[in-house]
């Protein structure tokens, strides 16, 4: 039985201070000795205290002490296999990429198992997720580079980090130190790689596959389709629509460990956590509550219902305390851990990684900024087009005032934009081709910029207006000697040897002499 948590905070603070007064006086080696173990006693609750709960149901595949995972290598497991299954040590299965709403659904059930005269009633939930590639992710606790920093979290805490609609525990962790076990990829990152640790694994491949079983280090780490969400059980249930637990038995369970621990680990009825997929490739999440060794199911039991359900491949995942399912951010299932503030009530623990099912993502998730990511899919604006809406689409109705050159519109002077329709009050230097020498020694262009092209301008305008004023100038000159002009010729006669030079002519007198004939004529 727990102390109040007041009780607990004066114990600790009575510890702390009695040791440090009996370790400055002087103590007996047995007094220091009550000293270290106050001390460790302290070390553990500040440990708990920063735990939601008591982690007291746990569910451990391997002893608490020893190593996660068994020791024979990968080849060890392909050659144990049953011979059906050839040297194929992994099932795969294309993911649906259907689109059709809602992507993600989540069913209650009440079922009853019958164990010869012995019946129980079993809580759980389904979740069915379509176009698992774009709606679903592994992530690690407390956000990004969580599982580097030993950190755990609960499902509620990780799920914010994500923007999960639908959340529920995922892999092993240790429960004393907080470090991820196994294999983890998250959003196309490797977070780590277990060494080749032969554990049942769940993965999503860049090209949609689906991934159940166990997997060389090498094929954790191929690049050539490699994984972009990958997480690590302990035991394949269901193979190819066959319960596979005895076959995982003998491929997961170290022969240097104790058999017994990893048999009870079966067997014992507690609340179940499993990821697997229906014919349609539709990836379900599984989730069951219970306590350990006093309600729930076994590993046998899930695996039998989970076969009549229609689920073709399905990995277990962790179990008991850490069997949690969140749903629009709320606790939707009945957690087995003790508070810790107040043992009466049961309290979420705090895990490692989780599987996240959210709103299909986008690639890129912001579409390069030209667009909007809806359902998956980039929706672009303007003249932007692609699945990233990275490419524009350039044409005479996108460059109104421009030329489309490798896919981007070159502007007009004083026009700016994506497709040159935004007018520009602040001219920059713009470059035009003006001439193209295309001679022998190849292609040769002179260019001129805008400060040019004005200076030109000007240079002419002013030649222009000299040249206009000459011209001014010259026709009143012209006019003037007109009026002045004495114009002299010879006149021709029949003896061509006798030239007579005649006196000029003056302008002026044709006036008089017209006006002496005038006045002859009249008399």
């Amino acid at each position: 039985m727990m102390a109040a948590p007041g009780t607990e905070k004066l114990f600790v603070a009575r510890c702390v201070l009695g040791g440090v007064v009996s370790i400055r006086s002087g103590s007996s080696a047995a007094q220091k000795g009550d000293i270290l173990r106050c001390l460790l006693v302290v070390l553990c609750w500040l440990c708990v205290s920063a735990r939601n709960s008591l982690v007291d149901d746990l569910l451990l595949p391997y002893p608490l002490l020893s190593k996660h995972g068994p020791s024979h290598t990968h080849r060890e497991v392909r050659d144990c296999q049953p011979v059906i299954h050839g040297n194929t040590t992994y099932e795969v299965w294309p993911s649906s990429n259907h689109t059709v709403l809602p992507l993600v659904s989540s069913k209650v059930f009440a079922s009853v198992f019958a164990n010869g005269i012995d019946k129980k009633t079993v809580l759980g939930h389904f979740t069915f997720i379509n176009n698992p590639l774009k709606t679903v992710s592994v992530l690690e606790p407390g956000g990004v580079l969580g599982c580097s920093k030993n950190t755990t979290a609960t499902v509620e805490e990780t799920v914010k980090y994500g923007k999960c609609v639908v959340a529920q525990n995922g892999g092993f962790f240790n429960t004393t130190t907080g470090e991820c076990l196994g294999n983890i990829v998250s959003n196309g990152r490797l977070v780590q790689n277990s060494g080749g640790i032969q554990n049942a694994q769940f993965g999503i491949k860049a090209d949609g596959t689906m991934v159940f079983g166990y997997l060389s280090e090498e094929q954790v780490l191929d690049e050539e389709n490699p994984f972009v969400q990958l997480v690590s059980g302990v035991v394949w249930l269901l193979r190819n629509g066959e319960v596979y637990i005895e076959q995982s038995k003998a491929a997961e369970c170290d022969k240097s460990q104790n058999t017994g621990s990893f048999d009870y680990f079966v067997d014992v009825v507690s609340a179940r956590t499993a990821v697997g997929h229906d014919q349609e490739g539709r990836l379900i999440l599984f989730h069951v509550d219970g306590q350990t060794d006093s309600r729930g199911l076994t590993l046998w039991e899930m695996a039998t219902f989970l076969k009549k359900q229609g689920v073709i491949n399905a990995i277990n995942l962790d179990g008991g305390g850490s069997a949690t399912l969140v749903i629009n951010g709320t606790l939707s299932n009945y957690p087995s851990d003790h508070c810790v503030a107040d043992p009466m009530w049961r309290c979420p623990r705090s895990i490692s990684t989780i599987i996240c099912v959210h709103e299909p993502y986008c690639d890129p998730p912001d579409c390069g900024d030209h667009g909007q990511c809806v359902s998956g899919e980039c929706r672009c604006s303007g003249a932007w087009t692609g699945p990233a809406c990275d490419i524009l689409n350039c044409g005479p109705s996108n460059c109104a005032h421009g030329n489309c050159t490798e896919g981007v519109c070159m502007c007009d002077a004083g026009w700016t934009g994506d497709d040159c329709s935004n007018v520009s009050y602040s001219y920059e230097p713009v470059t035009y081709t003006t001439q193209r020498d295309t001679s022998e020694s190849g292609a040769k262009m002179i260019l001129f910029t805008e400060q040019t092209w004005a200076t030109l301008s000007c240079v002419l305008a002013v030649l222009l207006a000299v040249s206009a004023a000459f011209n001014i100038k010259r026709v009143s000159w012209c006019q003037q000697r007109n009026t002045d002009w004495k114009y002299s010729y010879q006149q021709l006669k029949g003896d061509a040897d006798a030239v007579e030079i005649c006196e000029p002519w003056n302008l002026n007198q044709q006036n008089s002499y017209v006006e002496s004939l005038h006045s002859e004529a009249q008399s």
